[in-house]
């Protein structure tokens, strides 16, 4: 069964991050302000722009002594104390934001579409908070309130819940909403078509303004007193302040509309709409090249993970290690380079079928990570959230690690590890039925590790001997594996307890089938319908990509043949033949291999029950016919070969499925008492083995030679087969 990997990761440039605003506007309080008030709030403003922080809280505090309530103040003097300690207090600016709510009447956690401007700002803080302690979803309830009263906001505040609200729902695995909120951002804000741009040389010197963009946190503007001052300018230099004016807006516009691309190319991406994201890449790298700049580390990886998802992993990989020559930014937005870096390089190696050498890369971006986060904790003691800047909170990607390091040691054969790790994932993405399935698979591959080799079964065969010489008698044993469990009481209080068992299993198995959606759709769409922006309907699967119906449909094949083996495995045979009998009735164009697996297991499910005439039916090599026994992916992008070993009964073509299919039939026909046939069916099995006869069909021709009386030829499989090997 194909495993799944989460996207490869993005690495955030400072233009990729959502601009928080933190401009508090008009006064609550009644009276206007004097200009004495004016003064001191422009001198704050101008000693905030140059990174004078301590004296723009000194002017602050003077202002807050005349304008005790008043939230644009008490909101500028929280943003200089959190500029001043470098964001990294961030506890503290959390509760400074609940104080200034309780102190001017506001509830923060509820949002009103005729909210005051300063309100809205003060909501977008706190969302923003939020978004970097990676609680999207309790961000994104509040947003959605602000950007449905979008046309009542500021132009900065608008355009900074929409970027928010975008990365939000990236964040929270919902490329399709933030597609639809890119589009309305555009329309909004975005003129058709764009100002012309200006050239490098005709761009005006870049001055420092009241912002400070690596930091993503606004100082609010004075109001009325920064309009007076701008009328009192002479009507002489107008033209030219209003020349000026126009490239700057234009800059700003294009800074947008580039930055909603990227956007764009993400979600687009996540929604694996592979021609749309190429063609909209090609359109960012042509402009980016075009107006002389080169490209950054956002849009190499992005390329980098539009080759992956299109199966190219060698120019994936060579497009990534590009990374290397650009030089890292001063300033760190997201998962460090390193961490980035090994990540997927360790993703495209899965994908090209090198779990061991993904997961030495894995590894190290869990090492780089690590070392991230100690050097932080180090850095300052306390409580976690005063360790390091608010810009780099949402670096953590631990659990997108861990997912990872799971799928790919579930691939290197160490299930006992790989559960471990996706266990921890668990307790974030707790309603991801992949995941789900993916610890089940975990608690099968275990119980199938402790099953004895053929070589070892053959052997088990002979439980011991009695007497010596010719009165030697050879004592057999009643079964040859241990595959299956008896029922036992406390099985469902053991599965309580998150171990790799088959009790812990089938409660992983019951989650994941609860969990996915029915009545899911699994056309594919044309390429013109993609073209023309027709999106698929996804569904969540955090920390991986999002579902398309055509995977759900696949994923609840693999769990329902999944839970069948279980229950077989604890003996319970009516939910097996429930199970196998529901994958083959729902599913009836399901791939060759789950189709084998259902009759296989129904059969066996049956004649456990008793019920052999039916079992007859399900047990016909007919049904095999010439089927592709390769189990599909249940994601795009994925076709690398399962690192499973070969033993036994491994069922990796069609003639090896035809023999089992003839090896349970014989097992029927057996208890049917009909012996012929049995041996019929046995000695095509036997000579189809060349002499790698598995220990089930030794045993069961014994059987057969017995119950027909050839005691002699009985003896000569024992002494051939057993005692020679």
């Amino acid at each position: 069964m194909e495993k799944k990997i989460s996207e490869m990761a993005e690495n955030k440039t400072p233009s990729e991050e959502p601009k928080e605003n933190a401009a508090a506007t008009e006064s609550t309080n009644t009276s206007e302000a004097t200009d004495i008030e004016r003064e001191l709030a422009q001198s704050a403003q101008a000693e905030f722009s140059k990174g004078n922080y301590s004296a723009a809280l000194s002017l602050l505090s003077q202002l807050e002594g005349t304008r005790p309530k008043d939230a644009k103040v008490l909101m500028n003097k929280a943003v200089v104390e959190y500029y001043k300690s470098d964001l990294k207090k961030t506890d503290t600016f959390r509760k400074q934001l609940f104080d200034i709510c309780t102190k001017c009447g506001i509830k923060i956690d509820e949002v009103d579409s005729t909210d005051e401007v300063d309100r809205s700002v003060i909501h977008l803080n706190h969302c923003m908070v939020l978004y970097h302690l990676h609680q999207f979803r309790t961000s994104i309830e509040l947003l959605e309130k602000m950007y449905m009263g979008l046309e009542s906001l500021e132009e900065s505040v608008g355009i900074g819940v929409c970027l928010l609200l975008t990365e939000c729902h990236l964040g929270a695995h919902q490329p399709a909403r933030a597609l639809a909120v890119i589009s309305h951002t555009e329309t909004t804000f975005l003129p058709h078509p764009l100002p012309h741009t200006p050239s490098p040389k005709q761009r005006p010197p870049q001055e420092k303004e009241n912002k400070s963009p690596e930091k993503g946190i606004m100082f609010s503007g004075t109001g009325s007193g920064s309009s007076s001052s701008s009328s009192s300018s002479s009507s002489s230099s107008s033209s030219t302040s209003t020349a000026t004016d126009e490239i700057k807006c234009s800059a700003t516009q294009e800074q947008l509309r580039g930055k909603l691309q990227q956007l764009r190319v993400r979600a687009l991406l996540m929604m694996r709409a592979l021609r749309v994201a190429k063609k909209e890449l090609k359109t960012i790298v042509t402009h980016a090249v075009s107006a002389g700049n080169t490209l950054n580390v956002t849009l190499v990886s992005l390329k980098s993970q539009l080759e992956y998802l299109r199966g190219n992993y060698h120019k994936a990989i060579k497009v990534l290690n590009q990374c290397a020559a650009i030089p890292p930014p001063t300033i760190t937005y997201g998962p460090s380079l390193g961490v980035m870096y090994y990540n997927n390089l360790g993703v495209i190696h899965l994908g090209l079928g090198k779990p061991t050498v993904a997961c030495l890369y894995l590894q190290k971006a869990l090492q780089e990570s690590q070392l991230t986060e100690a050097t932080a904790s180090t850095s300052q003691s306390g409580d976690w959230l005063s360790s390091r800047p608010l810009y780099q909170l949402s670096s953590n990607v631990r659990i997108e690690l861990y997912y990872n390091l799971g799928v790919t040691l579930l691939h290197m054969n160490k299930p006992e590890k790989a559960f471990d790790f996706l266990l921890e994932v668990l307790q974030v993405h707790s309603t991801n039925p992949r995941l789900w399935l993916r610890l089940a698979e975990c608690c099968v591959a275990v119980h199938k590790a402790g099953i004895k080799d053929d070589a070892g079964l053959k052997k088990s065969i002979i439980q011991g001997t009695v007497g010596a010489g010719i009165h030697r008698k050879i004592c057999f044993s009643t079964c040859v594996n241990d595959h299956n469990k008896k029922m036992d009481p406390m099985s469902a209080t053991d599965a309580a307890f998150p171990e790799p068992t088959l009790e812990f299993g089938r409660l992983c198995l019951r989650n994941a089938l609860a969990l996915l959606p029915e009545n899911v759709s699994t056309t594919s769409l044309t390429d013109e319908q993609e073209a023309s922006g027709v999106m698929p309907e996804l569904y969540s699967a955090g920390p991986s990509s999002p579902m398309r119906g055509t995977e759900v449909v696949s994923l609840r094949v693999s769990a329902l043949a999944c839970s069948a083996y279980v229950a077989l495995c604890l003996s319970d045979y009516s939910a097996a033949l429930r199970h196998a009998e529901t994958l083959l009735a729902a599913h009836p164009k399901i791939p060759g291999v789950y189709k084998l697996l259902g009759h296989l297991y129904a059969g066996e499910a049956l004649i456990s029950l008793g019920r052999v005439p039916e079992a007859v039916t399900h047990l016909d090599p007919r049904l095999v016919g010439d089927m592709t026994l390769s189990p599909p992916s249940q994601e795009a992008g994925q076709s690398f070969p399962l690192t499973q070993p070969s033993q036994g009964w491994a069922t990796g073509n069609t003639a090896a499925a035809m023999q089992v299919m003839r090896y349970n039939l014989s097992v029927a026909y057996t208890l049917r008492g009909e012996l012929e046939k049995a041996n019929n069916l046995l000695k095509e099995v036997w000579t189809e083995r060349n002499g790698n006869t598995p220990a089930q069909v030794i045993m069961l021709a014994m059987y057969i030679q017995l119950q027909m009386g050839n005691a002699d030829v009985m003896r000569n499989i024992v002494k051939k087969n057993i005692l020679l090997t």
